[in-house]
């Protein structure tokens, strides 16, 4: 039976089905963000033409972020929907690590970076380690000096394995910041082009169905997307209770 997966973290919106061996079907789309009215036409349109019912379906795979805060929501409550009306189960997975695996094949270090404003980025880095795609450190909002200190780092390791010193740059992150990246990183930055650079729900299968089929599973009550830093009315809020009051407030 196939599993249905589902991904609105960025401007691309994704949904798959397929297998632990295949890929049934695959509709993804970077038109605009309004991913609400688009992603359950994609997901009854995509099971139509593979003829298959809702019910057919064994399970969920949802990319619950980091990313857009309104856009991660989306796929996550569209996921805890399906997955309570089916009674299927269903797991969250990194978004970051759909990305990344548009470039499992390179034996550069990989890292995708979702734009977050103000010189930051979602990240993470992932690389090949005896013949399987590793992620090797965990999602982080980082600011792009950061970035570029950890993936120097990691290059001293590299050479010192003899491993290529080169990093494969993914997402809109890379691409708003590209003339940075290629001026310190040098000969070592690549760039994936736009048909790789994107968060794919075939992607975000392979990740979460070895981990549906080893019995791992989110409470649809419980699961909430991955955001990694609070919305901006959160922050301040927040800092607003943690400020000083004037003598005499209750």
């Amino acid at each position: 039976m196939p599993y249905l997966s589902l991904d609105t973290s960025t401007l691309s919106l994704s949904v798959a089905v397929g297998d632990a061996q295949k890929l049934y079907g695959e509709t993804t789309t970077k038109l605009s963000r309004n991913h609400s009215e688009n992603m359950m036409p994609l997901v009854e349109h995509l099971l139509t033409n593979l003829e298959l019912a809702p019910t057919d379906l064994k399970g969920l795979v949802v990319g619950r972020g980091p990313g857009s805060y309104t856009g991660i929501r989306i796929a996550v409550t569209a996921a805890k929907a399906l997955a309570f009306a089916l009674n299927i189960p269903v797991v969250g997975v990194s978004s970051l690590d759909g990305m990344a695996r548009s470039g499992q094949l390179t034996d550069a270090l990989v890292v995708p970076l979702f734009d977050a404003r103000r010189r930051q980025a979602y990240t993470a880095m992932y690389e090949n380690q005896a013949g399987h795609f590793t992620k090797i450190s965990d999602d982080a909002l980082l600011p792009l000096d950061e970035i570029l200190k950890k993936i120097n780092s990691r290059m001293t390791v590299r050479r010192l394995d003899k491993k290529p010193a080169q990093v494969l740059l993914l997402g809109d992150g890379a691409h708003q910041h590209r003339v940075e990246l290629q001026e310190k990183l040098g000969d070592k930055a690549r760039f994936a082009p736009a048909g790789h650079d994107f968060v794919r729900a075939a992607h975000l299968l392979e990740v979460g169905v070895p981990l549906l089929e080893a019995g791992a599973r989110h409470n649809p009550e419980t699961l909430a997307p991955e955001y990694l830093q609070l919305v901006e009315a959160e922050a301040k809020w927040l800092a607003a209770q943690q400020a000083p009051q004037p003598e005499g407030t209750p």
